[in-house]
């Protein structure tokens, strides 16, 4: 069943639109390519509707559609799947480099366990979205962390560095080797 949204705002970041939309009247943020028909499609204050196919969904005016290949929202898109059993506070070892970083956000691309626990499809290898804040500047350039996850929250996903909790923004499926 298709759901009335509307573009937030869109922000290009390397081969990927930032997009956030207007869900039912919730705030929702997608990754798409940086390409038609998403390029056309996904324009500030233009309706769109999400419609809930396939693993993430897809994005549509009429005839045109956008396939998101990542998320944001991390919260939400926990909270609308069944919690998995899990022991209090998961941790596993993610090992990451650097693949895109400009003012506001870092994408690292690697290998994050723990991402099946919100039904994410790209187990091996995920880009992940950080904001770049004081806290995830050192984990940023580090390649090595702990990622954990929290089963409620506002932060289902943090790399951690010592005291330091990186929340993760998004996850996005790559689209080939780099």
């Amino acid at each position: 069943m298709p759901t009335s949204s509307s573009v937030q705002s869109v922000t290009q970041r390397g081969p990927f639109l930032d997009v956030e939309i207007s869900q039912g009247g919730k705030p929702r943020r997608y990754f798409t390519p940086a390409e038609e028909p998403c390029r056309g499609l996904l324009k500030p204050e233009a309706p769109i509707e999400y419609v809930s196919l396939g693993p993430i969904g897809q994005l549509q005016s009429g005839e045109v559609v956008c396939v998101p290949v990542g998320i944001g929202s991390l919260a939400a898109w926990r909270d609308q799947r069944p919690r998995p059993q899990v022991g209090p506070l998961p941790a596993k070892q993610a090992d990451y480099r650097l693949e895109y970083e400009d003012a506001d956000v870092a994408i690292l691309r690697g290998r994050f366990p723990l991402l099946g626990l919100i039904a994410w499809p790209g187990m091996g290898d995920t880009l992940v979205v950080l904001s770049k804040t004081p806290a995830c500047q050192d984990l940023i350039k580090r390649n090595v962390a702990t990622i954990e996850y929290r089963v409620a929250g506002p932060d289902p996903y943090v790399l951690l560095d010592g005291d330091k909790r990186c929340p993760l923004q998004g996850l996005i499926q790559p689209s080939g080797q780099s």
